[in-house]
């Protein structure tokens, strides 16, 4: 074919390589890339498809031709001879119980089918279609065995048309019919609802939180025992016009043409079914229904005092990470957590945890600076307790009704009555203190509290741990951050409002090095940059371009000093806009102002620093970025203060407007940390359009914006010369963990390709060792133990170090740790490396002390950031082995004594392993099978169902007659099989993942051959990072 211009996805055959160097001699260029592995299958038998379809597609052939020729090519391919056709004019078309034969033929009736059948997908565009819409779901229903609906909202129009037809599925009790629906603006009709929860086999779940779960899917899957499964994917509710005359457009895909979209739908389906957010109807029944459909369309009704809340995953991961820290005795703890995530339902949570696992009175204190926040903090803990009389809130001249021993009160009251009242009251009285914006806490107000009291938790919450005065919190909290909410996660969860992030090309230069000290900008020198009126026209232009009404938003714009903001707001009045400005100038307008923004009164405020304290209005719904921030946290800040979900606020709009910048400012940290996986290339994030943001969220850049942006990021990445730069910068020889943290980079950037902190330390000067074999071993091996959080295992690298290898192992753990460790740093069987034993290995290491103390700083960075505890697997499983444990697969075979001292497990191996003696099995799995961020053929083989259920296809030879029966009959074979799951191959540093240990599981169900697939059920729950994989 002649080749035009346009993008491909070929194979490069024969004739299309002629036709590339044609197309190359009339000036066109070709670009080729190389085919992802795990896409190469089915890209190679579409290739074979299509060619053998041509061949058959010959009218000239008989049937009879046309069967020899694929038993021909079955033969060629080696294939079981039950491939073969032995039948070439006939088809299997149904299989039936005698009774139904018989029923069928005394009614004269057929058998109902789709009248599109089970292998072509179509496509049905409402109006005067041939073949409606209505009319084939209802002979999808009569000829499914099982039917999963996701819809906005039911109405009984829409069930009217179906309801007969779903009444005679459900009667037969191997059926299954489940619906997942909403209260979206309280469209859904409860009659609805009640008729459809009144059909057998028939279950119903609903999200009522609508202001956070927005689910706008409308699908309807027939599950078929055949595996001709099929599924409506479109714009059709279920309602009568959706389904007969509205202009719908829905999309009817089959098992057969598009396996891998009917996989995802259920997949999808199953993970929104076991989801937190939608509860069963069963549970709260109609009267829930009619009352929370009524709180929509009446929105006055007041919630209960004491709705009980519910742990969602984020805050589970919070809570799992404080358990961990203060098994290692660390109990002042700092949680940082986005405005709008729950930071007081985690403290109530975790106090709640508290209170069940200790003994004693369980005293609480909590403390905040405003009465708002003590009312709804004790209405949380309330609600969390389940206790309609617990704490008193303390603010003024208002007594606590009930004592002291669990009390909400205001910083100002504590301050007024500590001498008459807790001066008095010995260090000890109050168990658990909890500091509400703990960002405060450095002010001398509040530090009485700290000086005065030694409780056994301390805990302080905050949105913003950087003070704008530099001081920093983490002194009062062992110098750390004890758990962190990151925005990408809180914005996956649906916690905030998406976002709609333009970067704006700004031909402002602000790269003179004038403009800067040292690695930031002088405020009062970048407003004479940022002052001036041709600015202000594109900042203008720009909103009425983007906007839907500029008119009629509710902005925040973040100024660089008063006079930039004064100046702003002076402009935009000018031009016809309602615009003020908020600094500490007119600081006693803040609250009108901040009531005029939220009414609609004014639709610009242009604020300085300011905003940290008191500019919190959730209507906000665009940001205005005028000026750069280095600072990442007080970017984080700005960006949050429109983010807070607010009743009909769809999406935040902001504006970046992206300038010529000085090279030390920092593009690529702001946008990773919009991010759902940091780990990956930034550049490669803006040059292909931001596929790795939360839900919801977009980022475009205008080209000249585009432009900087790179630009910016290329001059800036940390590659090794700029790290060894860095290095060299200081004065004295940091620690690992000081490096880490004062430059803000991945640990995995150190050890990235065959590197480590000690090689690194030696380019820059730092250090000095003689190099020979083992070095060169140590510097590609150490990087090895970055992934390792198992407690004792790393208790134990520290033990051999400070030994410097010279030690007795105890027990049979600790040998397995040392092969372990020996292979992490040698990296081959000892015959190989020249000595005699691991033993002999490991002492060699005094020679060595440079990395030796690598390895302890490596072990203790590690340490103390752990997030997560590990066990004992148990249940007859190696002492070494740990549940929710991170491993390579090398570690996994020396834990089942694989790989040892004299033998090195060589090449690669498969996805399942056996271990004869233990009756068990070892399943790999690699969720993200390509190499690619994104496959929809291979992303949903296997994935999370839900916090206890794990879906795995098994390898392509496994069959329900055969060697698959080891999985359906483990309860007669006594088999026992672990799973081991990791999302990627790579990380974005290019160095291999490693696996979580995510422990025994048990056959449930299955369906299908060659490959079979299984669903699993998990011994102990699913990690909750895991649960949002697919």
């Amino acid at each position: 074919m002649k080749l035009t211009e346009g993008t491909y996805e070929n194979l490069i055959t024969d004739g299309l390589k002629q036709d590339m160097l044609e197309a190359s001699g009339e000036g066109l260029v070709c670009k080729k890339e190389d085919i992802d592995g795990a896409e190469s299958p089915n890209m190679m038998a579409e290739h074979l498809n299509r060619i053998i379809r041509n061949r058959l597609s010959d009218e000239n052939l008989t049937a009879e031709e046309r069967a020899s020729f694929v038993n021909r090519l079955i033969d060629f391919l080696g294939e079981d001879n039950k491939e073969k056709l032995a039948d070439e004019k006939q088809m299997l078309s149904a299989v039936l119980s005698k009774q139904e034969e018989v029923r069928l033929k005394a009614t004269n009736r057929t058998l109902v089918r789709p009248l599109t059948g089970f292998r072509t997908s179509n496509l049905f565009t409402g109006g005067q279609s041939r073949v409606s819409l209505s009319s084939e779901i209802e002979r999808d229903i009569e000829s499914a065995d099982s039917i999963c609906m996701i819809v906005s909202f039911l109405k009984l129009s829409g069930v009217n048309l179906i309801y007969d037809h779903l009444k005679r599925f459900c009667s037969n009790p191997q059926h299954k019919l489940r619906i997942i629906t909403t209260t979206y603006c309280g469209v859904t009709d409860a009659k609805a609802v009640e008729r459809l929860a009144s059909l057998p086999n028939t279950e119903i779940r609903i999200s009522y939180n609508t202001e956070i779960e927005r689910l706008h899917a409308k699908s309807y899957i027939f599950e078929r025992n055949s595996g001709f499964s099929t599924a409506y994917i479109g714009s059709s509710n279920l309602s009568k016009s959706a389904q007969t005359d509205g202009l719908e457009w829905n999309i009817r895909v089959t098992n057969v043409e598009n396996p891998h979209i009917i996989d995802a739908a259920l997949a999808t389906f199953n993970i929104y079914w076991n989801s937190h957010n939608f509860e069963d109807f069963r549970i709260g029944g109609v009267d829930k229904l009619y009352k929370e459909l009524e709180k929509i369309r009446k929105p006055k009704i007041a919630a209960d005092v004491l709705s009980k809340y519910t742990i969602l995953p984020h805050q589970k991961q919070i809570l799992d990470k404080l358990s961990v820290i203060r098994e290692g005795g660390i109990n002042r703890n700092l949680i940082v957590a986005a405005t709008g995530t729950g930071k007081t339902v985690i403290s109530a949570f975790d106090y709640k945890v508290f209170t069940e696992h200790t003994h004693g009175k369980h005293r609480l204190l909590f403390v905040a600076h405003r009465q708002e926040i003590l009312k709804q903090s004790r209405r949380t803990y309330r609600s969390v307790l389940q206790d309609a009389n617990f704490g008193d809130v303390w603010v003024g001249d208002s007594c606590p009704v009930n004592g002291i021993d669990h009390l909400f009160i205001s910083v100002q009251t504590f301050n007024s009555k500590f001498e008459s009242i807790f001066s008095n009251l010995p260090d000890n009285y109050y168990d658990y203190i909890v500091i509400d914006e703990a960002h405060h806490l450095v002010a001398d107000s509040y530090r009485k509290v700290l000086n005065k009291f030694a409780p056994k938790l301390l805990v302080g919450l905050t949105a913003t741990p950087e003070r704008m005065d530099g001081v920093s919190l983490l002194p009062d909290f062992d110098n750390q951050i004890s758990a962190e909410i990151r925005l990408p996660k809180a914005l996956d969860e649906g916690l905030l409002t998406p976002f709609q992030y333009l970067c704006i090309s700004d031909d402002t230069d602000l790269t003179d090095e004038e403009l800067m000290q040292g690695d930031r900008y002088v405020a009062t020198r970048l407003t004479e940059k940022l002052c001036n009126i041709e600015r202000v026209g594109l900042i203008i232009n720009r909103l009425q371009y983007y906007l839907p009404d500029e008119h009629k938003c509710r902005a925040l714009g973040f100024c660089a000093t008063k006079k930039h903001a004064q100046y702003m707001a002076e402009q935009f009045c000018k031009a016809g806009f309602k615009a003020a400005y908020l600094t500490s100038d007119n600081d006693e307008e803040r609250l009108t102002l901040n009531r005029q923004l939220a009414k609609g009164e004014i639709n610009y405020l242009f604020v300085v620093d300011i905003f940290n304290e008191g500019v919190d209005i959730p209507a906000v719904d665009t940001v205005i970025f005028l000026r750069p921030t280095e600072s990442l946290t007080i970017f984080l800040q700005q960006l949050g203060r429109g983010l807070r979900l607010y009743p009909g606020k769809q999406q935040l709009t902001v504006f970046d407007f992206v300038a010529q910048l000085n090279q030390k400012y920092d593009f690529a940290s702001r946008f990773r940390s919009l991010l759902t996986r940091t780990d990956k290339s930034v550049v490669e994030q803006v040059k292909n359009g931001f596929t790795l943001l939360p839900h919801g969220c977009t980022i475009h850049m205008e080209e000249k914006a585009q432009e900087y942006v790179l630009q910016n990021i290329k001059s800036a990445i940390y590659n090794k010369s700029r790290l060894v730069k860095e290095l060299r910068s200081y004065t004295y020889t940091p620690t690992l963990s000081e490096f880490i943290a004062n430059n803000g980079q991945d640990i995995r950037l150190i050890y990235k390709g065959a590197n480590c902190w000690s090689s690194f330390k030696k380019e820059a000067g730092l250090c000095m060792y003689a190099e020979d074999e083992n070095t060169k071993r140590f510097t590609k091996g150490i990087g090895n133990l970055v992934h390792v959080n198992s407690l004792s295992y790393l208790n134990f690298i520290c033990k051999v170090m400070k030994a410097k290898g010279n030690i007795r192992y105890c027990g049979k753990q600790e040998e397995t740790y040392a092969v372990m460790l020996y292979y992490s740093l040698f990296g081959d069987k000892i015959s190989k490396i020249g000595v005699s034993s691991i033993e002999e290995a490991l002492k060699s290491l005094e020679h060595y002390p440079v990395f030796v103390s690598e390895i302890l700083e490596l072990a203790e960075y590690i340490l103390s950031n752990l997030d997560k505890k590990t066990y004992s697997v148990g249940e007859g499983m190696p002492v070494a082995l740990e549940q929710y444990g991170c491993y390579t697969r090398e570690e996994v075979f020396a834990i089942f004594g694989r790989q040892t001292a004299e033998k090195k497990m060589q090449g690669s191996v498969a996805g399942v392993f056996n271990i004869e003696e233990l009756n068990t099995e070892l399943f790999f799995v690699t969720l993200n099978k390509s190499d690619k961020d994104f496959s929809a053929e291979t992303m949903y083989n296997d994935y999370v169902v839900s916090e206890y259920e794990f879906h795995w296809e098994s390898q392509n030879t496994d069959s329900h007659t055969g060697k698959g029966k080891r999985f359906v009959r483990q309860k007669e074979n006594g088999k026992k099989f672990l799973l081991f799951v990791r999302e990627n191959k790579k990380d974005g540093f290019g160095n291999t993942c490693p696996f979580i240990c995510f422990g025994l599981v048990d056959y449930i169900s299955s369906k299908g051959d060659k490959p079979m697939k299984i669903n699993w059920q998990m011994h102990q729950p699913i990690l909750p990072r895991f649960l949002n994989a697919v």
